[in-house]
C-alpha cells in the first residue's frame, strides 16, 4: 500500500532526472556545435590567408617573368641594332673602296 502511494512521487523524480539529463546533453551538444563552428571558421580563415599568399607569390613571379622577358627583348633589339649598324658601316666602306678603285682605274685609262 505504501509502495503504491510513492509511485507517483517516484515517477515525478524520474521525470525530473530525465529532464535534467536531457538539458545537460542539449547543453553539451550546443557547446560542441559552437566549438566545431569556431574550428571551421578558423580553418576557412587560414585557407583563405594561404590562398591570398599564394596569389600574391604567383603575381610576384609573373611580374618577374615579364620584367625578365622585357629585358631580354630590349637586349635583343640592341644587339640587332648594333649588327645592322655594323653591316651598314662595312657595306659603306666596301662601296667607298669600290668607288675609289674604279676612280683610279678611270684615271689610269685617261692617262693612257
Amino acid at each position: 500500500n505504501v509502495n503504491h502511494k510513492n509511485k507517483p512521487l517516484r515517477e515525478k523524480e524520474n521525470h525530473k532526472k530525465k529532464q535534467l539529463r536531457e538539458r545537460k546533453s542539449h547543453r553539451q551538444k550546443q557547446l560542441r556545435a559552437k566549438e566545431n563552428h569556431k574550428k571551421k571558421q578558423l580553418r576557412e580563415k587560414k585557407s583563405h590567408r594561404q590562398k591570398q599568399l599564394r596569389a600574391k607569390e604567383n603575381h610576384k613571379k609573373k611580374q618577374l617573368r615579364k620584367r625578365k622577358s622585357h629585358r631580354q627583348k630590349q637586349l635583343m633589339k640592341k644587339e640587332h641594332h648594333k649588327k645592322k649598324q655594323l653591316r651598314e658601316k662595312t657595306t659603306h666602306k666596301k662601296k667607298q673602296l669600290r668607288e675609289k678603285t674604279t676612280h683610279k682605274k678611270k684615271q689610269l685609262q685617261e692617262k693612257e
